[in-house]
């Protein structure tokens, strides 16, 4: 008991005489301004027309279509700079899914997200997809894959999502999709439960100056999925998403995953920092 109040005070304390902690935190205030003002412009989800809009597009670099999946209370505008870099990669086939955690749970998103995946794979005309999650996305994004059945996936890459849980979540008792991430959640035991050999290869990015979700709690640690657990360094939970150091990452390894010329071997997991 002891060591949970004091391990927290004692890790931010740590933090607090790195000279990088104090650019990091104001780069995570400026994120959060320009989340909030962007957030009107990602409200409404056009869902089948813009799947239907990639058809009317020239063929991308790359066929594989993204499919971004944003994080509790968030919407698609989100994933308005990593949509650009993706682009800018030869990923043509983007697509963000909206979602309103306040009328449906984890697996009732996880379940759409499945059917999006699969409308976008047709639009695209591909056999696959990469799948991108940020927090309680990539939560969803995780379900729809293991236990959703969208093994279609070749990657599923989660950003800063609480995989072991927030005892913060247990002082919620509404909505589901926020109790269901509580650490003993069954939604969670079941995630753990379901892990298995698969083909989708899984990759979770995390950030040692996430306040929300720290560190230690966005890794994926089953053993059996092989998941790369990948740090970036001194973000916070929404300026990760801005990061081009996550960016480039993120697009070596959905390139990797694929076999691409040039983009060597996927990572393994990597050692927390």
């Amino acid at each position: 008991m002891l060591r949970r109040v004091t391990g927290p005070i004692a890790t931010v304390a740590k933090a607090a005489i790195r000279p990088e902690t104090y650019p990091g935190h104001a780069r995570e205030a400026v994120s959060l301004a320009v989340t909030a003002a962007a957030w009107p412009f990602g409200v409404a989800d056009r869902g089948r027309a813009e799947l239907r809009g990639l058809l009317d597009r020239p063929a991308p670099l790359n066929p594989t279509p993204v499919l971004l999946v944003h994080g509790f209370a968030a919407n698609k505008s989100n994933w308005l700079f990593l949509q650009r870099d993706l682009r800018s990669a030869g990923y043509g086939h983007v697509h963000a899914l909206n979602y309103n955690p306040f009328r449906s749970d984890i697996p009732a998103i996880a379940d759409e997200c499945v059917r999006r995946a699969r409308r976008l794979m047709e639009a695209a005309g591909s056999d696959q997809v990469h799948l991108v999650g940020h927090s309680l996305g990539g939560l969803v994004a995780r379900y729809a894959v293991q236990i959703g059945g969208l093994e279609e996936a070749t990657t599923c890459v989660t950003v800063a999502s609480p995989h072991q849980g927030l005892s913060a979540a247990r002082l919620a008792a509404w909505p589901a999709a926020i109790r269901q991430i509580r650490p003993d959640a069954e939604l969670l035991v079941r995630l753990r439960a379901s892990s298995r050999h698969l083909p989708t290869r899984f990759v979770a990015y995390y950030s040692n100056l996430d306040l929300l979700v720290p560190g230690h709690r966005a890794m994926i640690t089953e053993p059996v999925l092989r998941a790369a657990n990948v740090l970036i360094r001194d973000e916070g939970h929404l300026s990760i998403l801005l990061a081009r150091r996550l960016s480039a990452s993120l697009i070596h390894e959905l390139a990797a995953a694929e076999g691409r010329p040039g983009f060597g071997s996927p990572l393994r997991s990597l050692p927390a920092a």
